[in-house]
């Protein structure tokens, strides 16, 4: 038994300036559902956002990747959200759809600690930063990339494939966001490993120099 709601999505459409658009008609099941959903992962980008502008404006560059990457996973889940009356209700709940905006997610929250941890350390220097801020960029866009590829489900281009073939996209493209995380994981932990080596080095360096000067 279906009841028919319609609403003006400040739940579902609240995006990066507050500015919500678009009316959805669905059904009270799947609203709920895509209300939590996006809720959610709004909400977890918004604080990310908010929290590197604060960085931003305190002279923090390297939080400018966060603050930008966040504010695009907002309106590209905007733009999702707001297309999904052009697919069917299989593909809107289809649950690989949320798990492709929460890696990107992750992707982002990644980098925003993983950047701040090594920013202050004294034992990664400014050229290793410069460095690896260039290759996370990189990272940050194809994992950008791959949520934009999720637009055209929902795009009318694409309007004539069958439910079938939309999810086998959808498969794909989260297959793809896994390898992206995976990456960046592992390029993080390689980081971080390099930074704990550089102030092992120093420490064991100073040691020395203690004891050469006791004697």
């Amino acid at each position: 038994m279906k009841a028919k709601v319609t609403i003006l999505g400040l739940a579902i459409l609240a995006l990066s300036a507050g500015q919500a658009s678009a009316q959805l008609v669905v059904t009270a099941p799947v609203l709920e559902v895509q209300s939590g959903v996006q809720t959610g992962l709004q909400n977890t980008m918004k604080g990310l956002s908010k929290a590197a502008n604060v960085l931003v404006k305190a002279g923090v560059k390297e939080q400018e990747l966060t603050k930008v990457f966040s504010e695009k996973n907002m309106m590209l889940a905007k733009n999702w959200y707001d297309g999904l009356l052009q697919v069917s209700n299989t593909v809107r709940t289809y649950r690989r759809v949320q798990s492709v905006f929460e890696k990107q997610g992750r992707i982002i929250q990644n980098y925003a600690t993983a950047i701040e941890t090594l920013r202050q350390s004294p034992y990664v220097q400014p050229e290793q930063l410069s460095t690896m801020v260039t290759v996370y960029t990189k990272m940050l866009t194809e994992s950008a990339n791959t949520l934009q590829d999720l637009q055209t489900v929902v795009s009318p281009a694409m309007l004539k494939m069958t439910d079938a073939e939309r999810m086998r996209f959808i498969d794909k493209l989260d297959a793809k966001i896994s390898d992206q995380l995976g990456l960046i994981n592992y390029y993080t932990q390689r980081n971080m490993v390099q930074m704990h080596m550089a102030e092992q080095k120093a420490q064991d360096l100073q040691a020395l120099n203690a004891l050469m000067g006791a004697r």
